[in-house]
């Protein structure tokens, strides 16, 4: 078994992505938030 290492670190890496997607996931959408926002704003400057 000379990959048994690797999976473990895979199993371990694994698990810390699970663990964080929450926090990722609240990220990722605040960001994308502000980033429509800013482009629904610029589309509306350029309709007046």
């Amino acid at each position: 078994m000379q990959n048994a290492p690797m999976v473990i670190a895979l199993a371990l890496i694994a698990l810390v992505v699970i663990y964080f997607l929450p926090w990722i996931d609240e990220k990722i959408k605040r960001a994308y938030g502000r980033w429509r926002r800013k482009r629904r704003d610029r589309r509306e400057q350029r309709m007046r």
